[in-house]
């Protein structure tokens, strides 16, 4: 299933990009409101990540509402981590150094 929008924003948290120590840029990340699959067999929570990468809607689906709400907070770092990976790029929520606060570890 491919996204053009989120729909209606829940969440969002601004974080800073730095390259090579270059003045920081913007990173927005947004966390749409789950949203049932239209065949009814399922929960979807969709976010996207503006600043970095692709700009492309992602979602995350789940069993219910808050399954896919704890899935997808957990796949925001994931997708990051990798599109920040190349060398000299610094991710960081208010100051270098932080951590983004996210969720870091699968249990």
């Amino acid at each position: 299933m491919q996204l053009d929008t989120i729909g209606e924003v829940i969440a969002e948290r601004v974080l800073k990009r730095s390259v090579n120590g270059s003045e920081a840029q913007e990173v927005i990340v947004r966390l749409g409101k789950p949203q049932p699959f239209p065949d009814g067999n399922g929960w979807f929570s969709p976010f996207e990540i503006i600043g970095i990468g692709d700009g492309k809607v992602r979602w995350i689906a789940g069993a219910d509402a808050f399954q896919s709400l704890q899935l997808v907070l957990r796949m925001i770092p994931v997708s990051l981590r990798y599109k920040s990976r190349d060398a000299g790029v610094e991710l960081f929520f208010e100051k270098p150094d932080d951590d983004l606060g996210f969720p870091e570890e699968l249990s």
